[in-house]
C-alpha cells in the first residue's frame, strides 16, 4: 500500500510541478495587475480641471503671434495666455466675418 501511494506521488509529480508554476505565474499577474491599478488610481495622471473664467473686452489684449498661436494678455497684471494656432484662427476668423458684416450693413 505505501509502494503503490509513493509511486502515485513519483508519477503525479511532474503534474504537481506545472500546476503550482502556473498557478504562481497566474497570482503573480493577478497580484501585479491590482498593484498597478492602485497605484495608478493614486498616484496616476490626475484629469485636469477645467474652469472657464469670463473677462470683458476691455480688460485685455488679444494678439496673433507669427505662428497664429492667439494671445490673450490682461492688461491689469500684464499676464497673458497662449492658445494653439487652430483657435487663433479661429477666432480672427470669427472676427473677421464681425467686422466684414458689420461694414456691408
Amino acid at each position: 500500500m505505501k509502494e503503490k501511494l509513493m509511486s502515485f506521488f513519483e508519477k503525479s509529480k511532474p503534474v504537481l510541478k506545472n500546476i503550482t508554476f502556473v498557478s504562481f505565474i497566474s497570482l503573480s499577474l493577478v497580484a501585479g495587475f491590482y498593484i498597478g491599478s492602485a497605484y495608478n488610481s493614486k498616484y496616476g495622471p490626475q484629469k485636469p480641471t477645467i474652469h472657464t473664467v469670463k473677462v470683458n473686452r476691455s480688460q485685455v489684449n488679444l494678439a496673433l503671434d507669427e505662428h497664429n498661436h492667439l494671445i490673450i494678455i490682461d492688461k491689469k497684471t500684464g499676464d497673458y495666455t497662449v492658445y494653439q494656432d487652430s483657435i487663433g484662427i479661429s477666432i480672427f476668423k470669427l472676427y473677421a466675418r464681425n467686422i466684414f458684416s458689420d461694414v456691408s450693413k
